[in-house]
């Protein structure tokens, strides 16, 4: 009986070494794809800002009051 304990125990603490593996990969993988999700909206938002400007100064019109109509 001590034999089958000691065997159940070690099963037990190796399943739990595996499962704490599985579970840092798991965290690691979503911090990752969160980084680079955030990482992506800040370049959209980015380059619409330099298109909105471009726009503005190349083809657009301009809000300054001293303009003329």
């Amino acid at each position: 009986m001590d034999r089958a304990g000691a065997a159940l125990g070690g099963l037990a603490f190796a399943v739990l070494i595996f499962g704490g593996f599985v579970a840092m990969r798991w965290v690691t993988r979503l911090l990752y794809a969160t980084y680079r999700f955030v990482e992506t909206m800040g370049l959209l938002l980015f380059a619409l800002l330099l298109g909105y400007l471009l726009y503005r100064v190349l083809l657009g019109t301009s809000d300054d009051p001293r303009r003329g109509l």
